[in-house]
């Protein structure tokens, strides 16, 4: 596990210091992205590090016949502390079962119908996501093996679970037929299998049905005890459905352009079906998201905007999770901390595996100063998206709430990986600047300096100071940026 960490570090800081994305570093290795992401997490085969190898020059595998170093460190060396090492490779034995939802096939000749195994995949996961008794893998780290032809057991292995689901997705003109199974990943072990063949219309009802029936099979007793119901309200329109599970895969990927091309599709959604919430609750986090990152023309039009869409979505299905965080994000930039902070508690109430809300609780916990509370949410979230594509931000949020309480050498490769996922986000760049500024990397914080203000207006203490006024990171934060020589 030790060699792993090493390696995936070296990666790592080899992104940050080219100032490249992931994708130009799968371009340049000519591995795939989803390929990448695993490399980032220590997650590799011997041939993936021969061909990384061959394409920079890094040093990645021992020398054939190199000593073993996994005993004790040499007279005079320090021992790396555990705790320092990011807890996304090496996550921790869970206690309760665990299932990987993985993207269902579209079988379907027409690509564009690929919406609909898409759209059931997400509202499988967030209906298995209720269950407070089962661990269920983030939607971006199970949409990493999407279009890949896996071994369940390894991947498995690979995100630490104990079941996986799969199925297909085919649809006709007014048909759809769905086949799923539930395997027992250790043994490789068919638990159960289905196929259902309905009138498109019957979708909905289609997604409980493999809900129920994969409760059922993990836990018929917890089953038996809690009961299974779907808390989701399906819209009155199957079309206004298909706009927001497009939505969902655009604004997933987090940059501006598609950002823009989800918020278009969910205004569509709405015009639709104006009472479906899961439009309203979608759109709130887009516009927020825009507003964070400066792509919205009036700031603080931007957050009205999405507080009002959240509020809307709210009064129509108050069990509306992404609506709920939204609002909690709300209340935290108004520095209304301790509500921001129960409403993001009620979003884990509803959905205790939702993993952004979760690395969102742990960044208003950071803001409203409960530190270590914040770092162990945070951790969370990685943990429930070990090979994660959403942009950095849960490597981003944790190496904050790191950094806040003032870890800074374990905050370092998180940041810089966080930067790596997303190099047209000036935020990451903030703190991994402030963090470089700690620790006296100052030749490396100019740099990062330099790539920031390619992507945003130049940064300066000040304006830091002041946006971040009001938030119990403030102080820590802005004297790293002092350190590495941000001018005032």
């Amino acid at each position: 596990m030790g060699e792993t960490k090493r390696i995936a570090g070296i990666i790592r800081d080899y992104i940050a210091r080219e100032h490249i994305s992931r994708d130009e570093f799968a371009f340049r290795t000519k591995l795939g992205r989803s390929t990448v992401d695993k490399l980032l997490v220590g997650l590799f085969s011997d041939k993936t590090l021969a061909i990384v190898e061959g394409h920079t020059g890094l040093p990645l595998r021992p020398p054939v016949g190199a000593p073993d170093h996994t005993g004790p460190p040499p007279d005079g060396v320090e021992a790396p502390d555990p705790a320092a090492a990011p807890s996304v490779l090496a996550p921790p034995p869970l206690q309760k079962p665990s299932i990987a939802v993985l993207p269902f096939t579209s079988m379907s000749a027409d690509p564009e119908q690929e919406f609909f195994s898409d759209g059931i995949t997400e509202d499988i996961i967030t209906e298995l996501s209720r269950l407070r008794w089962l661990f269920v893998i983030a939607r971006h780290s199970s949409f990493t093996y999407k279009g890949r032809s896996v071994n369940v057991r390894q991947v498995a292995q690979e995100l630490g679970v104990d079941y996986v689901l799969e199925g297909s997705v085919r649809t006709s003109a007014t048909r759809i037929r769905v086949t799923a199974q539930l395997v027992e990943a250790e043994i490789g072990k068919h638990i159960w299998a289905e196929r259902y063949d309905r009138e498109l219309n019957d979708i909905f009802a289609v997604q409980d049905e493999i809900t129920r029936n994969v409760v059922a099979a993990i836990e018929p007793h917890l089953y038996a005890e809690e009961g299974f119901r779907a808390a989701r309200r399906p819209p009155g329109s199957i079309d206004a459905w298909g706009h927001v599970v497009r939505a969902l895969g655009l604004i997933n990927r987090i940059d501006r352009r598609q950002n823009e091309q989800a918020r278009a599709l969910l205004e569509e959604a709405i015009g639709i079906d104006p009472t479906y919430a899961r439009a309203h609750a979608v759109l709130s986090w887009a516009v927020w998201w825009a507003t964070r990152c400066y792509w919205w023309h009036d700031s603080q039009a931007g957050y009205r905007l999405a507080a009002q869409h959240a509020e809307t979505a709210v009064s129509l299905d108050p069990a509306e999770p992404w609506a709920r965080m939204t609002l909690g994000l709300c209340l935290s930039d108004a520095r209304r901390h301790e509500r921001a902070v129960s409403e993001l508690r009620v979003v884990l109430d509803l959905n205790p595996n939702f993993a952004l809300g979760r690395t969102f609780l742990g960044w208003v916990l950071l803001r409203a100063g409960h530190f270590d509370e914040a770092i162990a949410e945070t951790g969370k979230a990685v943990r429930m998206s070990p090979a994660d594509s959403f942009s950095g931000l849960y490597t981003a949020t944790h190496g904050l709430a790191l950094l806040g309480s003032q870890h800074f050498e374990e905050a370092l490769p998180f940041l810089r990986s966080s930067v790596a996922a997303f190099t047209g986000y000036a935020g990451h760049y903030n703190t991994l600047i402030s963090c470089c500024g700690h620790l006296g990397l100052l030749e490396e914080a100019q740099g990062f300096i330099e790539a920031r203000n390619r992507v945003g207006p130049p940064i300066c203490v000040s304006v830091l100071r002041r946006n971040l006024a009001g938030f119990a990171h403030c102080d820590v934060f802005v004297e790293g940026l002092v350190k590495a020589g941000v001018p005032e």
